[in-house]
């Protein structure tokens, strides 16, 4: 097996149901050929330096896997007759793979996933916990308070003298 990583940019007029299939299909194609994806990215949409197939945005996503050159082939192959795609580049990073430590890249990609859901999670907790005290009315003051006279002006203690008023020059 070798390492490939592989970028290809989707028509950005297609909606996102469209761009999800095309993402799904050509998934499906390395893991059918035996190859093993280590991660897919979504980067989204994104103006195009010039007007490709008469469209200047694209959908962009970038697959890291390990696989047979046959898979390239086979990816290659879709690629070019999937009218949804508009350019694809794929790129050789390793002629030989680890098994065991691409495994354990993978586990390491998943924990780190997980955690940061789970700090995403907490932070949109505590900022809704926070906006719900916001919103809240502010508590009304104990009717005790009302009825005591207002209190009386503090006069300095011998511990802490009066301040001396300042001279004007």
């Amino acid at each position: 097996m070798r390492r490939y990583e592989t970028v290809w940019v989707v028509n950005g007029d297609l909606p996102d149901e469209e761009v999800k299939a095309t993402i799904d299909k050509f998934t499906n194609i390395i893991t059918g050929q035996g190859g093993t994806l280590v991660s897919v990215e979504e980067w989204g949409r994104r103006k195009l330096a010039y007007k490709i197939e008469g469209t200047l945005r694209g959908y962009y996503v970038i697959a890291d896997f390990a696989g047979l050159p046959a898979a390239v082939k086979e990816l290659e192959r879709n690629y070019r007759i999937d009218d949804r795609v508009i350019r694809y580049l794929t790129m050789k990073k390793a002629d030989k793979v680890d098994v065991a430590a691409l495994e354990a890249e993978i586990a390491a990609k998943a924990q780190e996933a997980a955690r940061r859901i789970a700090e995403a999670e907490k932070a949109a907790a505590e900022a809704a916990a926070q906006e719900a005290a916001a919103a809240a009315p502010p508590p009304a003051p104990p009717a005790e308070a009302e009825a005591t006279s207002p209190p009386a002006e503090e006069k300095p203690t011998e511990a802490e003298p009066a301040a001396a008023p300042e001279k004007e020059t």
